[in-house]
């Protein structure tokens, strides 16, 4: 999860920080090297990261990724903010997020 202020500055963070969540496949647990892991990065867009995670303030989003795993029988799933904004993703959470699960 990226939680930001707008969709764009989450993805933005996300592709800045973590490009790998991108690789397609088995290429993330095949590769041996961390430059490996920096060469296919480079062909990850701010676009496909925005495809696979939640990125910006939206609550559905957020919640829609976490029921995804709910849905598929997971008893826990645990979420991690990528970028800085870790009291505004906290306080996110907290307010719009967990309420909604817990019901």
């Amino acid at each position: 999860m990226c939680w930001a202020p707008d969709a764009a500055a989450g993805r933005k963070t996300a592709h800045r920080l973590w490009p790998n969540e991108g690789l397609p496949g088995e290429a993330a647990q095949l590769l041996p090297l961390p430059r490996h892991f920096a060469q296919l990065s480079e062909l990850v867009t701010e676009e496909m990261l925005g495809r696979n995670m939640p990125c910006g303030p939206d609550p559905e989003s957020h919640l829609e990724a976490i029921n995804a795993f709910v849905d598929a029988g997971y008893d826990e799933v645990y979420v991690n903010q990528i970028g800085p904004d870790q009291d505004e993703f906290f306080a996110f959470y907290a307010e719009q997020i967990l309420p909604e699960l817990t019901n």
